[in-house]
């Protein structure tokens, strides 16, 4: 593990990185539709977009990470991720701000593939304690960026600058990527012929799939629209609204903090569960009214551990091909979150934003089943006993 040290240190930043770009989209969505002169649904397209972006790396990574190599793939994602920045920096026109925002989130799949790719080869023990750690960089990252984008704005940055911002950001960690050693790497080059159908024919890689896609849907959900909730619903200004969300990204890194040592203890298949159902409720609490909208804050704590569990899970689960298999997890996850958003975005327009933002409490009650379902596997008894 020592000798993984600078690695294990530059994944878990790049991680946070990916928790900043994700999130730095939810408090400009009003200020990109009002430049753009679009509805909701163009946003929510918008959204897809990047979701289909992400969709089709994730596949390309898992297997280019098998091949070339995992570093190739994390250099290969952050210079995608600046080109992306750069084009939507300069676009003034919305088919082209699509265009870049497809590329953007392209790297931001190549990215997020080479992290967990290499994560598998260097994470060895405590897969899940490890996997909250580094998913608990992501949730710094979703602290730092509604925040940090607040108070851009309040200094008269444009939605572009915002941007370019954390473009520069990007641009640091990428030539500290470029030092990493993959120490023993070639022994996870793989050479024989990879039998995709029986992947796909396996039930229990769609039953992961289908989960994850469903609580990223809800999460990312929550990033992308609580902002726009808040702001129509409660009345609240954009300031308080972001504020809220940071909290909610606040609860969440806490939870990746301690959430692993708590999964560890009462089971992983178990943890889901509880947490899953906690945040059903959070989140149905927090619309009832504005009084009680800090409960949606709350909730970041209960989702923080659903998706490293869920991965590393995975990493138990299936001993071949595990990149290969997540890629092709994360692939299907992708595409019911591309849907999703531009779902969110449909119902907004038609019935209002309190409709929209319901979906995202119906995609994580799906998650509180997909787990129950999860628990009767019996390929998963063990994982109560680690």
């Amino acid at each position: 593990m020592r000798k993984n040290a600078y690695t294990i240190a530059i994944i878990y930043l790049l991680m946070m990185l990916i928790g900043i770009v994700e999130n730095v989209k939810g408090p400009l969505i009003i200020n990109i539709k009002t430049f753009y002169g679009v509805d909701y649904t163009m946003m929510g397209l918008f959204l897809s977009v990047g979701s289909f972006g992400f969709i089709l790396s994730t596949f390309l990574g898992g297997f280019l990470a098998d091949k070339i190599g995992r570093k190739s793939v994390l250099i290969s994602g952050l210079i995608l991720i600046i080109t992306g920045i750069l084009g939507i920096f300069a676009a003034r026109k919305f088919i082209v701000f699509l265009v870049f925002a497809f590329v953007m989130n392209m790297g931001m799949g190549l990215l997020e593939i080479g992290i967990n790719a290499v994560a598998s080869i260097v994470f060895i023990v405590n897969q899940a304690l490890m996997m909250n750690l580094l998913h608990f960089f992501y949730g710094v990252g979703a602290i730092i960026s509604p925040n940090m984008t607040a108070k851009l704005l309040h200094i008269n940055f444009s939605w572009q600058q915002v941007y370019l911002t954390v473009g520069a950001i990007i641009f640091i960690l990428m030539l500290a990527a470029l030092e990493i050693k993959m120490h023993g790497e070639e022994k996870h080059i793989a050479r024989d012929k990879i039998d995709y159908i029986q992947i796909l024919s396996d039930k229990r890689m769609w039953l992961f799939a289908s989960m994850l896609g469903f609580y990223v849907a809800s999460e990312l959900g929550i990033g992308n629209w609580a902002v726009t909730f808040f702001s129509a619903q409660y009345k609240m200004d954009n300031t308080i609204s972001s504020l809220y969300l940071g909290l909610f990204f606040a609860t969440f890194t806490f939870g990746r903090l301690v959430g692993g040592f708590i999964v560890e203890r009462i089971g992983y298949i178990k943890s889901l569960f509880i947490f899953s159902l906690v945040s059903s409720i959070l989140i149905a609490s927090g619309m009832a009214g504005r009084n009680f909208a800090f409960l949606i804050s709350v909730a970041g704590f209960f989702y923080s551990i659903i998706f490293p569990t869920t991965i590393a899970i995975v990493m138990k689960e299936f001993k071949q091909h595990v990149t290969i298999i997540i890629a092709i997890i994360l692939t299907i996850s992708s595409t019911i979150n591309m849907l999703a958003n531009f779902l969110i975005g449909r119902l907004n327009d038609i019935f209002g934003v309190f409709i929209g933002f319901s979906a995202i409490l119906i995609f994580m009650i799906l998650v509180v089943f997909m787990s129950l379902i999860l628990a009767k596997t019996e390929t998963t008894d063990d994982l109560e006993k680690v």
